[in-house]
């Protein structure tokens, strides 16, 4: 144990040369453009990604999103983001509300992610688009023609287990 401990020891000297973390506060280490074990893996999987250097930070330390601005505390939170971000142009098909209004995106009659989470379940449920709206802006049932402020059904409370 000692001695493959020993092999590998740098007395807590190393640092990433892109994001500054330490040995202890990385999943392991990889090569970069200063060569081998000069990168932590996510700064690695960066540069393997074809990035040339660590991701731009706010005041407060945060990791941004290049495209919608939005801070992260690690990289690898920033890298999950990065995977679904849409640079906060998304809008549902139906009835326009933007990623940030919506619980989530799901499909629709023009594919995935193509409708708010409210609009996807009328369109499962059979619906071919946003239910009809007044003048005044206010959402009106096809039933009985009451008017409704907003579109999604009030959320029934968690169960506790």
């Amino acid at each position: 144990a000692l001695g493959g401990h020993r092999r590998f020891c740098d007395g807590g000297a190393w640092r990433c040369r892109w994001c500054e973390c330490k040995a202890e506060e990385t999943q392991g280490k990889g090569p970069g453009p200063d060569g081998p074990s000069s990168l932590c893996a996510p700064c690695n999987r960066r540069w393997v990604a074809g990035h040339t250097g660590p991701p731009a930070r706010d005041a407060s330390g945060q990791y941004l999103c290049e495209l919608c601005g939005r801070g992260f505390e690690t990289i690898p939170g920033l890298g999950t983001h990065r995977s679904r971000c849409d640079g906060g142009v998304w809008a549902c098909a139906w009835c326009r509300c933007s990623a940030g209004e919506t619980s989530g995106k799901g499909p629709g009659p023009d594919g995935k992610q193509t409708l708010c989470s409210v609009c996807s379940a009328r369109f499962r449920a059979g619906h071919s688009g946003p239910p009809a709206k007044t003048e005044a802006g206010l959402f009106v049932c096809e039933r009985c023609e009451r008017t409704f402020e907003t579109f999604a059904a009030p959320r029934a409370p968690k169960r506790r287990r």
